[in-house]
């Protein structure tokens, strides 16, 4: 027996208020069945029929393992359909106010279920906003040519009862509305609240490079023009402070008047896990920042360099020989030097490097990429973890979308240092933009 389809496109121009929200995916739906004469058949044709009931009913006993939390009963009423959805809606806030306070449990601009496609069946992503740093998605705008639903296969409600078995006592403490398999891409303009669990991973690339120089140049890298490099044709600039590298009698070399190579450096597959009420932040464990330090350093090379007199004037010009000969009395002291810079951008000390978490602001993540029997949404009395979800969603409205984003740093190392050691991105959580939200309508919508 095929399962039903059911297709709905909705489009909402204004904010919607909390109940109707958490209904709009079985209540703001529409579709036709056709129904043929009844016949009435005998009992040997019955005996060869056999079927599917639309509606399905199940019950799970919570016992604090899989099954979700113990002394909690969650009774299952769904349709075996396939819901496909293609929606927008200009603001989305639930839990505004009442139990959590001021605010709102989740608060989402711009929130969309779906994408426009290209003729390859890629979806299309927007243009970056204006005053954001938003990146170009791997297909920026261009020529529409199809959709991308977001489908829900086997939508139900999911009630979570409290002392099913004392008639007197027993209360719904939780409502939640999911499918046996959801997939497809979700986007937001600016996810500026969020309740409930999310986690995806971080990978970090950091390319390579040549003729760097390790401090700054004028005017745009160099707010202290005392530490302003020798080298002003390099080809990127750190942007640390100069400091004296390196005694060599009656020479002294200085970060300003080197340059040097590099190659490049990864960190994959980095767990990024979110959960509670209202955050607003993405914590990225396992950076260890010291240690990529040193795997950078040791791939250093002395591209040019000079010696200063204690005159201070540069004297001679050392060869490639001699320069990478001094290396490895330099690359001690230039590791630790690099550190102490990303550690004072941080505003931690260099020994806290490798445990620093790096936060990361949700309102930077405008893709979701869902592929999952546990995506859902739901409120919920008090704090309830549903069969499966590996954390408990707090009182309020919550969101569970597992394994659905991928926050990807793909930079020079010389950008990637400037990010931590010359400016505020990093701590404040801005260290990389992500690529902007999808496309989801047709035409000239405003958020679309």
């Amino acid at each position: 027996m095929s399962t039903m389809k059911i297709t709905a496109r909705i489009v909402f121009g204004k904010t919607m208020s909390a109940a109707f929200s958490g209904m709009l995916f079985l209540l703001s739906l529409s579709y036709s069945l056709s129904v043929s004469a009844m016949i009435e058949m005998g009992d040997e044709q019955l005996s060869k029929v056999t079927g599917q009931a639309l509606l399905q009913m199940n019950k799970v006993v919570g016992d604090d393992l899989d099954n979700g939390t113990q002394g909690v009963t969650f009774y299952t009423a769904g349709l075996d359909a396939l819901l496909d959805l293609n929606l927008n809606i200009e603001k989305l806030q639930l839990g505004c106010g009442g139990v959590n306070g001021v605010g709102c449990d989740l608060d989402i601009d711009n929130f969309s279920l779906g994408c426009i496609t290209n003729s390859s069946g890629n979806c299309i992503t927007l243009s970056p906003a204006p005053g954001t740093n938003q990146k170009v998605g791997a297909v920026n705008e261009g020529p529409q040519a199809g959709m991308e639903d977001f489908s829900i296969e086997r939508p139900f409600f999911q009630f979570a009862i409290k002392n099913d078995d004392t008639k007197t006592l027993r209360e719904v403490v939780g409502i939640r509305l999911g499918g046996e398999n959801v997939s497809g891409p979700l986007s937001f303009g600016s996810l500026n609240s969020f309740s409930g669990y999310l986690n995806g991973e971080a990978d970090v690339f950091l390319r390579g490079e040549t003729d760097v120089a390790a401090t700054c140049t004028s005017p745009d890298t160099c707010p202290n023009a005392g530490g302003r490099t020798r080298y002003s044709d390099a080809s990127a600039f750190l942007g640390l402070n100069d400091g004296n590298v390196l005694n060599l009698g009656i020479y002294r070399i200085f970060y300003r008047n080197l340059t040097i190579d590099y190659g490049g450096q990864s960190r994959e597959n980095i767990a990024a896990e979110v959960f509670g009420n209202r955050v607003t932040q993405v914590p990225i464990e396992g950076l260890a920042l010291a240690d990529l330090v040193d795997d950078i350093v040791d791939d250093v090379s002395i591209n040019r360099i000079c010696a200063l007199r204690i005159s201070g004037s540069c004297s001679f010009i050392i060869g490639d020989g001699l320069a990478n000969a001094l290396l490895p009395l330099l690359k001690g002291g230039v590791g630790d030097y690099i550190k102490g810079q990303l550690a004072n951008g941080l505003n931690i000390t260099p020994g806290e490097l490798n445990d620093y978490v790096l936060p990361y602001n949700l309102k930077n993540i405008h893709q979701l990429d869902v592929a999952t029997e546990l995506f859902g949404l739901s409120f919920q009395k008090e704090s309830i973890r549903y069969p499966g979800y590996k954390r408990a969603m707090a009182a309020g409205w919550s969101m569970y979308a597992p394994d659905a984003f991928n926050l990807v740093i793909d930079d020079k190392v010389s950008n990637f240092v400037q990010g931590i050691a010359g400016s505020s991105n990093a701590r404040d959580g801005n260290i990389v933009g992500l690529p902007a939200p999808y496309r989801n309508c047709w035409g000239s919508a405003r958020f679309c």
